[in-house]
């Protein structure tokens, strides 16, 4: 079946030009022509549509536009691995929340040497020894160099650092704000980690947050492969 762009627009409360956009950004199939110019959208297109709507729930456009034209090039399970990705990182990030709380709030403290390395505080904290190195560097951890061979040396105030940072991090997007060091600066300095209850509630959004991402995460994912099925299955008339 054939459809006019307004059909779709009205049936996905959208307009038109994010048809068009969505057509310009290559993430739908190619659009044929009427005589007079016009696109004519099939049912394949709709599907096309209605996952993309579905799986900005939980994906930025940049995410879905590479997972959907791989779909279109019918390299439909490396699509679905991406998606996997993004819900294996969301399931580190709750594990990160996990140490978090662990660490501030049931005051549990991981038995380790006086003094370990940045894979030591990544394999504890789960946060990527590649974050953790980058914040030393520009300063928003403060570890120390052995004399011997100039190597990393991290202690447990630094796991304490590192886990505020990551704190702060996940409340900016918790609060739809951009994560930006200079703000993360600001707000370590005021942050009052003897406050439980402050601290609990802020935990808490952060859950709340995380929550919300993992329902949005499993739309956009059920989305994507329903339309790979939807194509393996030759569902669409074209």
């Amino acid at each position: 079946m054939t459809m006019r762009p307004i059909d779709i627009a009205r049936k996905l409360q959208i307009s038109t030009a994010t048809l068009r956009k969505y057509e310009d950004l290559g993430i739908i199939p190619p659009v044929a022509r009427a005589h007079n110019g016009y696109r004519i959208y099939t049912d394949e297109h709709l599907a096309y549509f209605i996952c993309i709507r579905e799986m900005m729930h939980g994906f930025t456009l940049f995410e879905i536009g590479t997972m959907l034209k791989l779909v279109i090039e019918n390299k439909h399970d490396k699509a679905l691995w991406i998606a996997n990705k993004a819900q294996s990182d969301l399931q580190n990030d709750k594990f990160i929340c996990e140490q978090i709380k662990a660490r501030f709030l049931q005051k549990r403290i991981p038995n380790l040497p006086k003094e370990f390395t940045v894979d030591t505080v990544s394999r504890t904290t789960g946060i990527p020894s590649s974050t953790i190195r980058y914040w030393d560097k520009i300063d928003l951890i403060s570890s120390s160099r052995c004399a011997t061979n100039n190597y990393r040396i991290f202690t447990q105030e630094n796991i304490d650092e590192v886990l505020m940072i990551q704190t702060l991090k996940f409340a900016m997007l918790a609060r739809g704000e951009k994560y930006a060091i200079q703000q993360i600066r600001k707000e370590m300095q005021e942050l009052n980690f003897t406050d439980t209850n402050k601290f609990a509630a802020l935990i808490a959004s952060i859950e709340n947050h995380l929550a919300s991402l993992n329902r949005a995460l499993i739309r956009g994912v059920y989305a994507i492969y329903s339309l790979c099925t939807q194509i393996e299955e030759n569902c669409f008339d074209v």
